[in-house]
């Protein structure tokens, strides 16, 4: 036994056919849900709007510059390094994303992106750029109607209606073209476009359109939100990415946003430019009033006093000593800038720029690069703040790097200072040294050369600052943008929805939807449809088929209207299975009942017991369905006495049966329906009856209610030798038959078989059709709303 199941096959011949009946019954379905499916979700897509992807690349740090010994260049030549140097753009992304910025571009473009223009179609509403008929100028509005779609519609050339909500309901303004329409609520000015004149103005006075307008800061949290910035590895490059279903207007926001961007960082470097020319410009009106002085008490020397000439030997020493002091003034001003630079560092003042006063030192190198970075980190820092918060940890580690540098710088500052003040300190000896060499030279002659070398003194400062003045002005035209565009703004296509996705996703639904019902229609509803599959689904005996024919007479006995007929045919098999089904000699009683009403119970007892009479049998039909009989109207026979009227004793057994058309088959009708059919199935008359039958007849045929509805066909079995089961193609599932498994397995019922009706058979179309016989059964006779086939369908049939 091992063996055997060991080389069954996996899947069974009777396998392959099961499913090859599923798919034929049911491939219709999951084609037909996912036509539906992609055709709602090709609806769907088409209301859907399309947003767009557009995107522009900035280079930053492009070290471009006309004058490369001016003091901007030098000033920032220890931050930025050589071209290729890598640098973190992540403050930088941060800067692009702030609100100050974003709300710069939004204040510059805002006549154009304020009012969103839409035309009303049958289908869908959409949105337009540019091509509208009219545009809106909003001076003023209230802003309980922002965001609120505002219909539009053109009377003709020069007049116009508006018409929106307030408070919940409508109210219509009507204006002119290019006049201010002034309410309450609102100050607009509609404008018409260049493509609206009189010879189109029929077009546009049947269109549907609305406007929108939108707050500046609803925009301004649209762009920002929607704005991504890629910055890819070891690069300076920032890729700006934001989405609109209007690519015109994402490119011209993108535009705008790059030019605001470039045009922030260079005017913060021509800040720092003019605030170094006020620091010179102040030093040099200083000086020169001093000089003014000097010369003034120079003049008034030479007028009062007689001059003497000095030799050469004094010229000499005066200018050693003029050296020295004009050095010294050179130092004093060094340590002013340096007091300047650690007061404005200790004090931490504006971040946004450096005390000028440090481009004085611009022959320490050390200095000027360390300032630099201070002030680029500053810039940094006060950028990040402007998207971010103090606790930010890029904010803290940029605000301890800064912290840091002051510290590097103070020291620095506090070294030169010492470092200055002894080089101070000794040209300030060489100094008395010559004074008190000089002092030998006559006093007026002293006096004058003092005088001459406070306006040396001064002079060469003088022109010292004149030199820086004209190098800062000259950086003043070298500065240029250290941020360029690379790539303008361009269209990367549809970013969402991506309609062949969702018409697929709609398509693969309604695929999982037809499965789904094709597997409960299997589970549930699936009917049993030829003898095959009915003993492949129970042990039980099949006796056989009746097949399914169109156009049957409503009433008479088919197998003797129709002798030759497929249904006359099936009914002699029927005939000749049934000697087999009992081998036991004697009259046999054949109780012939069903599941629910239309199956053909009714037609199967009838036309049975028809062909056995045929077949020279004795046969006896007992109409024992009390509750619906419907073997007296199939046989056109009134039902005056019969089995009700036996059973409480009104008439005789044997007067109360009737012939029939059909030789030796006879019928006890139910005679009048009594109000307690059920009871008199149990009545002891009953058997009396049905013995009679059994001695007298061949066969007993007993037609029963529908064992599905009613208890008295299980009843009855005891007394039958066999028990044919109805079933119906239309009705037979395998549901159903588990639970008439179970009943006949309960009740321990023997000689049980199912007959299969309404069997369709193509094969067999062409034999049936070449004689020519039309005729068929259906739903017969009703049992309640259903209708049972009492005559097994006598009557049109339902296809």
């Amino acid at each position: 036994m091992a063996t055997q199941k060991k080389n069954e096959a996996l899947v069974s011949l009777n396998d392959l056919k099961a499913v090859w009946r599923i798919f034929a019954r049911n491939w219709y379905i999951p084609l037909i849900f996912v036509g539906i499916s992609y055709l709602l979700g090709y609806f769907y897509t088409y209301k859907l709007t399309n947003i767009y992807g557009i995107s522009t690349q900035i280079l930053l740090n492009t070290n471009e510059q006309y004058y490369s010994q001016s003091l901007i260049n030098e000033s920032y030549a220890g931050s930025k390094g050589d071209y290729g140097r890598y640098v973190d753009n992540t403050n930088e992304s941060k800067i692009i994303q702030s609100y100050n910025l974003i709300s710069k571009v939004i204040e510059k473009i805002k006549t154009k992106i304020q009012v969103s223009y839409f035309i009303v179609g049958k289908i869908r509403t959409t949105e337009y750029f540019t091509g509208m008929p009219f545009s809106v100028y909003v001076n003023s509005i209230n802003s309980s109607l922002y965001e609120q779609k505002i219909k539009f519609n053109i009377v003709d050339q020069n007049n116009y209606s508006i018409a929106l909500l307030l408070n919940g309901k409508e109210k219509t303004y009507k204006g002119q073209f290019d006049k201010e329409l002034i309410t309450e609520y609102f100050n607009l000015k509609i404008s018409r476009q260049n493509n609206f004149s009189g010879t189109n103005a029929g077009t546009f006075q049947a269109g549907q359109f609305e406007f929108q307008v939108h707050s500046l800061d609803a925009l301004i949290s649209q762009y920002q939100s929607g704005l991504s910035i890629e910055n890819p590895d070891y690069t300076n490059i920032l890729k700006i990415s934001c989405q609109d279903v209007i690519p015109e207007r994402a490119s011209l926001f993108l535009d705008t946003l790059a030019a605001v961007y470039i045009d922030q960082k260079l005017q913060s470097r021509y800040e720092l430019n003019e605030r170094t020319l006020e620091f010179i410009d102040k030093q040099m009106a200083e000086v020169s009033s001093i000089l003014k002085n000097v010369e003034d008490t120079m003049q008034d020397f030479r007028t009062n006093k007689v001059m003497l000439d000095i030799k050469r030997e004094e010229e000499l020493e005066f200018d050693k000593l003029t050296i020295y002091q004009e050095q010294q003034g050179q130092l004093d001003l060094q340590l002013e800038a340096l007091n300047d630079l650690e007061n404005y560092i200790i004090q931490d003042k504006d971040p946004q720029f450096l005390p000028p006063s440090v481009f004085v030192i611009k022959d320490d190198p050390y200095m000027v690069k360390t300032t630099s970075d201070l002030y680029q980190k500053q810039i940094e820092y006060t950028g990040l703040l402007s998207t971010t918060t103090e606790q930010n940890q890029s904010a803290i580690a940029l605000r301890e790097n800064i912290s840091k540098i002051k510290q590097d710088l103070l020291v620095y500052i506090n070294n030169s200072r010492n470092a200055y003040k002894k080089i101070l300190e000794n040209i300030t000896k060489q100094i008395s040294g010559y004074i008190g060499t000089l002092k030998t030279v006559p006093r007026k002659q002293r006096e004058y050369n003092g005088i001459q070398r406070k306006v040396d003194v001064n002079e060469n400062l003088y022109v010292f600052l004149l030199q820086r003045r004209a190098s800062t002005y000259i950086a003043r035209a070298s500065i240029v943008p250290d941020s360029k565009v690379i790539e303008s703004p361009r269209m990367s296509g549809v970013i969402w929805p991506d309609k062949g996705k969702i018409n697929k996703s709609f398509a693969f639904i309604g695929l999982a939807i037809g499965i789904i019902i094709v597997l409960l229609r299997v589970l549930f509803f699936t009917t049993l449809q030829t003898v095959e599959e009915l003993k492949e689904s129970t042990s039980l005996p099949v006796l056989g088929e009746l097949p399914f024919v169109r156009n049957m007479p409503s009433t008479g006995i088919i197998v003797e209207v129709d002798q030759k007929s497929r249904i006359a045919e099936a009914f002699r098999t029927l005939r000749t299975n049934i000697q087999y089904l009992n081998v036991n000699k004697g009259s046999k009683v054949v109780l012939i009942t069903s599941n629910s009403p239309g199956e053909g119970k009714t037609f199967a007892s009838i036309n049975m017991a028809a062909i056995l009479a045929k077949a020279g049998k004795r046969t006896l039909i007992l109409e024992l369905d009390l509750h619906k009989p419907r073997v007296q109207k199939a046989l056109e026979m009134e039902a005056d006495i019969g089995i009700s009227t036996v059973i409480i004793g009104q008439t005789g057994i044997k007067e109360s049966i009737k012939k029939t058309v059909v030789e030796n088959l006879d019928v006890m009708l139910s005679g009048p329906i009594p109000p307690n059919p059920s009871e008199m199935i149990l009545s002891d008359k009953l058997k009396e009856i049905i013995e009679y039958g059994k001695q007298n007849y061949d066969y007993v045929v007993i037609d029963t209610p529908p064992a599905g509805l009613i208890s008295d066909s299980i009843y009855l079995m005891q007394y039958s030798d066999i028990s044919l089961f109805v079933l119906n193609t239309k009705f037979a599932t395998k549901r159903m038959i588990a639970g008439i498994n179970e009943l006949v397995e309960n009740n321990k019922t023997e000689h049980f078989a199912f007959v299969l009706n309404g069997v369709r058979r193509k094969r067999a179309r062409y034999y049936y059709n070449k004689y020519g016989y039309g005729y068929g059964y259906g739903s017969g006779y009703g049992y309640g709303s259903y209708g049972y086939g009492g005559y097994g369908g006598y009557g049109k049939s339902k296809s």
